[in-house]
């Protein structure tokens, strides 16, 4: 008898962070892994970040991508496992990335627990701040609590397939 075929994930929804703020976001397994896009605005309407994580088929951690006004922040590890790299784009200048990376490093976005969230925060390794530079931290970081599914539980949600 054969095995039944793993769930894939493919979903888009919105709901409320618990600082009140606007998540809207997707999500889609695919032969790469799983890709999520979300969107974070205030509660009026503004715009704080977008961003893209890619996890790769194990659910590990593989790329970080971030737009919000002070730049364009692409990081993601490198083939050696033993550091990372990437880049930020600002308005003037390019600042390079290049950071120490261990299969238990993981990644958070400071103001950002839906993020920090599928990103796989585990309480140690480096946090995106606000103006988009990266510090090394050994410290818990907030966190929404993740379904079965693996996705954000937020209040007021609400979710969709991505095919009709």
């Amino acid at each position: 008898m054969n095995a039944p075929a793993p769930l894939v994930l493919r979903r888009a929804g919105t709901g409320r962070a618990p600082d009140g703020w606007t998540v809207t976001w997707s999500v889609a397994d695919g032969a790469r892994g799983r890709r999520w896009r979300w969107t974070i605005t205030t509660g009026e309407g503004s715009l704080v970040h977008t961003g893209l994580i890619e996890l790769d088929p194990a659910g590990r951690f593989a790329r970080l991508e971030l737009a919000a006004p002070a730049g364009l922040l692409t990081v993601h590890p490198a083939r050696d496992g033993r550091s990372a790299h990437g880049n930020v784009v600002r308005r003037d200048h390019v600042d390079p990335i290049e950071i120490p990376w261990s299969i238990q490093t993981s990644i958070a976005l400071d103001g950002d627990p839906f993020g920090t969230a599928i990103a796989g925060w585990r309480g140690r390794g480096w946090v995106v701040r606000g103006d988009l530079t990266l510090v090394s931290v050994t410290a818990s970081q907030p966190v929404i609590m993740l379904d079965p599914r693996g996705v954000p539980i937020l209040s007021d949600a609400v979710e969709w397939p991505l095919e009709i």
